[in-house]
């Protein structure tokens, strides 16, 4: 079971409104996220602290939550959960247990997702 103090979450999301509400209705639900708004950043916070999960869109440019999820595994030990707006998107085989879910997506099916990794919070409002 994850400790109290291990709720921090990276977002890796290329549109920064999704990624910000995201993060408000995470911080409001006890977790500690931080946003990154390419792979490449997500990388260089990996470098900084330690996540424990990972909130990662597949489709963006550069970089797509794929590949940043290939480079980012030898980084982290951390929790993926994928995120697309294209209900087409297969997973990858090296992540085919991590949850796939398809935009929009409402706040408390991630927080159930987190709840069933390990997470602490009770519940999430609907």
């Amino acid at each position: 079971m994850m400790k109290q103090t291990e709720k921090n979450i990276l977002i890796v999301e290329d549109e920064p409104g999704s990624a910000e509400s995201l993060a408000i209705g995470l911080k409001r639900s006890g977790y500690f996220p931080q946003i990154a708004n390419s792979g490449k950043e997500g990388l260089r916070k990996l470098h900084e602290r330690a996540f424990n999960f990972i909130l990662c869109d597949i489709n963006m440019p550069e970089m797509d939550g794929w590949e940043f999820a290939v480079k980012a595994k030898p980084l982290t030990s951390a929790d993926f959960i994928f995120i697309t707006a294209d209900s087409r998107t297969n997973k990858k085989a090296e992540f085919i247990s991590s949850p796939l879910l398809i935009k929009p997506i409402e706040l408390y099916r991630i927080i159930e997702l987190l709840n069933e990794k390990g997470g602490y919070i009770t519940k999430a409002t609907r």
